[in-house]
């Protein structure tokens, strides 16, 4: 049903599993995926109350600002988060709640891109 595409540039031991690079590679790649796990863990564990970015490269910073030292990035929308609580900082877009998070990296978050899927934003505790 579905022709498979050949392309030159592309060397076949490039794409072939188990190849010796790869292997020798396949410790520092599942430390790079670490993160990614987490946030796989996190979504499968929502229940009524799940959070997540709405937005890629999300920064997650030290402070409620946009001044604050970024300590870590979202790789991709819809990771998974774990909000501790949240504050009143900078505004963006209008939102001034920041939410401190653990999850998949420790720090703060804008609450202007991350989504409840419950929909009840109110149920999160003050830091």
């Amino acid at each position: 049903m579905f022709a498979r595409a050949e392309r030159s540039d592309v060397a076949l031991s490039a794409v072939e599993m188990g190849s010796p690079d790869e292997k020798e590679a396949g410790a520092s790649r599942r430390s790079a995926r670490s993160p990614q796990l987490v946030a796989v863990v996190l979504a499968l564990a929502c229940t009524a109350a799940c959070q997540s970015t709405t937005v890629p490269g999300l920064n997650v910073r030290a402070g409620p600002s946009t001044s604050s030292k970024i300590v870590a990035r979202m790789s991709s929308a819809g990771t998974a988060v774990a909000i501790d609580c949240y504050t009143r900082g900078q505004s963006i877009y209008g939102q001034t709640i920041w939410y401190r998070i653990t999850q998949p990296h420790k720090g703060y978050v804008t609450a202007y891109y991350v989504r409840s899927d419950s929909g009840d934003a109110g149920t999160k505790v003050a830091c």
